[in-house]
């Protein structure tokens, strides 16, 4: 971890209650430390977590923490407003702050989850930033139990391979929106998973595809509460829709769910035969 945004989450940790703090540094640790104080807590999460995002993204570390954080330095924020979003002005806040440029008092727009991944200027410019916020985007939904027929075009196909020990189940669904919708919401409370994207360039990236379609490579961490349980990955092509104000959908999605008790990092696109033939492909 860069030392630049240190300060900034041990102050977001600190506004964890003890039993919180020392349950995260267990998981972050894989419970191999002997912690005993907040402070040996916030000592392990640091030392032993990849990046800040990831710790972030961490269910603990709830959207009151993140807001109540940016409050905390007077950063305005418009209300209402995502755990994705917050965590993009507080980075945003960091990098400000290193740099010398007084962050206080700006505020941002937030969109809610029906709004378009088209209104964004920097999707427009950039592939890879349109995967990292559409990756952020779909699986909010995901989490929230909000993914629905509309986000899929009629003849969407979706495959889910899910990979333990030697057992590989697979689902395949095609030509129906809502029954893709349903399938992925069942898979996700069957096992009560929570999805932790790696919004990293190491974890999403995006690509064109030969029929010019947009394909959105990201990989992240799988948790049952507090839990790591495995990993994930998934690809998804996209395509933009005139009948629906021209809004991003999905034609096509696959994902690879690995059971894992023993994840210590967040994992890479390169590390998956699913993504990693991909990253092949052109990026513009």
């Amino acid at each position: 971890m860069t030392s630049t945004p240190e300060p900034g989450i041990v102050d977001i940790l600190s506004k964890l209650d003890e039993d919180n703090l020392l349950s995260l540094a267990k998981t972050v640790t894989q419970g191999l430390l002997k912690i005993n104080t907040t402070e040996e807590a916030i000592k392990g999460i640091l030392k032993y977590s990849p990046d800040a995002i990831s710790i972030l993204r961490r269910k603990s570390i709830t959207r009151e923490v993140l807001f109540s954080y940016l409050d905390d330095r007077n950063v305005m924020v418009r209300l209402p407003i995502t755990k994705n979003e917050l965590i993009d002005k507080i980075l945003e806040y960091w990098n400000e702050s290193a740099s010398g440029i007084n962050p206080e008092n700006k505020s941002i727009s937030c969109r809610n989850n029906e709004d378009s991944l088209s209104n964004s200027k920097k999707n427009e410019n950039s592939i890879t930033a349109l995967a990292e916020q559409f990756a952020g985007w779909f699986f909010q939904l995901l989490n929230n139990n909000n993914v629905g027929a509309e986000h899929f075009y009629a003849d969407a196909k979706l495959k889910i391979n899910m990979l333990s020990n030697d057992d590989h189940n697979t689902i395949s669904i095609e030509n129906n929106p809502e029954n893709i919708a349903h399938e992925l919401l069942n898979v996700r409370m069957q096992h009560n998973l929570y999805f932790n994207p790696n919004i990293s360039k190491e974890g999403t990236q995006g690509r064109m595809n030969p029929h010019g379609l947009v394909m959105v490579l990201v990989c992240g961490t799988l948790h049952v509460q507090e839990t790591c349980v495995g990993v994930f990955e998934q690809v998804f092509a996209l395509a933009r829709d005139p009948f629906s104000d021209n809004n991003w959908k999905i034609k096509s999605t696959e994902m690879n769910l690995r059971s894992n008790n023993a994840v210590h990092r967040l994992p890479r696109l390169c590390e998956s035969e699913l993504t990693s033939n991909l990253l092949t492909l052109p990026s513009s």
